[in-house]
């Protein structure tokens, strides 16, 4: 892997550092979370404009075509300002297994995701069943409809959907996979949102006899499972690299305070202890860049890269707590006062993940592979 940036990705780097420098301050997140709204739709809408939600899908669904890569490159500024909304979800995740699924037959939806006028978030990993397994929605003919019941939960930004990509077992309750195109209006759809100190807002999607036309299907069969999964890896990736855009500010704004913050008449950060705490955050980060950078390559180049998402994802699990339980070491109690933007990429930053123990699966991937 080149590490090195072409010109092409350094203008997109920094004309969306600019962009969001002027349109998405920390005060503005401050209102957006008291207001409990998710991304604003003005700024949505900017995205949409500025050609970012349809970076990576196909020119033909009025997107830019751009690799995987660009996108990771994007949503690592978008990290970087700490932006809450369901970018990576509905980029990297639904966006993407929806062009892969089903582009020629949806290339209406996929153009209004481009545009953003569609907001569609991917509700795919189901609920837990008394014995702690994983259970889709179910699926059944319905005439000439289809009828759906059963309940996905933690879709991330569930509340701000206009469509989820929902996947559920099988039509005709033949128990193969499916993924449907449902609206959020739909009758029967009840979103509720669940209580989190995290941006990433979670929701719990019932699904009640909600009767959906044969078209909304994209696609089933065992075709589908393979998809969905790439699908996840995308996402934890993108969720990876959004860290890691979090995670820069972070190391930023912990070594300007150690310079400027004075203690017994020097600058904190002339105690030795400080400075590792700071070398420390560095080493760790620029680990969990390059192992992101490199898994988002290999996806780019279209090659298996299952070990090295694992390993990305295992890292995150492991850089993300120890780096910024360092930072409020060197801040102190003011870190986690609500005024101190540390507090804001505190409740912001998280490490991917799905399943009940999600950094096991990681390194038994990353080991058996």
């Amino acid at each position: 892997m080149d590490t090195r940036l072409n010109e092409t990705q350094e203008m997109l780097r920094a004309s969306a550092r600019e962009f969001l420098s002027e349109n998405c301050p920390s005060r503005t997140i401050r209102e957006v979370r008291k207001s409990g709204q998710g991304c604003p739709p003005e700024l949505w809408r900017q995205f949409g404009e500025l050609g970012w939600l349809g970076l990576a899908l196909p020119e033909a669904a009025g997107g830019s075509g751009m690799s995987f890569l660009d996108l990771c490159l994007l949503i690592e500024e978008l990290g970087y300002a700490c932006v809450p909304s369901p970018f990576a979800d509905v980029t990297a995740g639904a966006g993407l297994l929806l062009a892969e699924a089903g582009a020629d037959a949806h290339q209406e939806t996929l153009e209004r995701v481009a545009t953003g006028d569609c907001i569609l978030t991917p509700a795919l990993d189901g609920c837990r069943d008394a014995e702690g397994f994983s259970e889709l929605p179910e699926v059944t003919r319905d005439g000439d409809a289809f009828m759906l019941n059963g309940t996905h939960l933690f879709v991330d930004h569930g509340a701000s959907a206009s469509h989820f990509l929902c996947s559920a077992r099988g039509a005709e309750s033949t128990g193969a996979a499916a993924l449907l195109l449902v609206p959020a209006d739909s009758e029967g759809v009840r979103v509720t949102s669940l209580d989190s100190a995290f941006d990433n807002r979670p929701c719990r999607i019932d699904f009640e006899r909600v009767r959906i036309p044969a078209s909304t299907l994209v696609i089933e069969g065992q075709s589908s499972t393979p998809m969905i999964e790439r699908a996840r890896q995308r996402m934890d990736v993108a969720r990876c690299m959004d860290s890691v855009g979090a995670l820069t500010w972070v190391l930023e704004d912990t070594v300007s305070y150690a310079s400027e913050r004075r203690q017994f008449g020097q600058p904190i950060g002339a105690f030795q202890v400080l400075q590792h705490y700071c070398a420390d955050m560095h080493v760790m980060l620029e680990a969990l860049r390059m192992s992101t950078y490199h898994a988002a390559w290999r996806i780019s180049e279209e090659l298996d890269a299952g070990r090295d998402i694992a390993i990305a994802c295992a890292c995150a699990h492991q850089v993300i707590p120890r780096f910024m339980g360092l930072a409020h070491q060197v801040h102190g109690a003011m870190g986690v006062t609500y005024e101190h933007d540390l507090y804001l990429y505190s409740t912001h930053v998280t490490a991917p993940g799905h399943g009940l123990a999600p950094l096991t699966g990681y390194l038994e991937s990353a080991l058996i592979r």
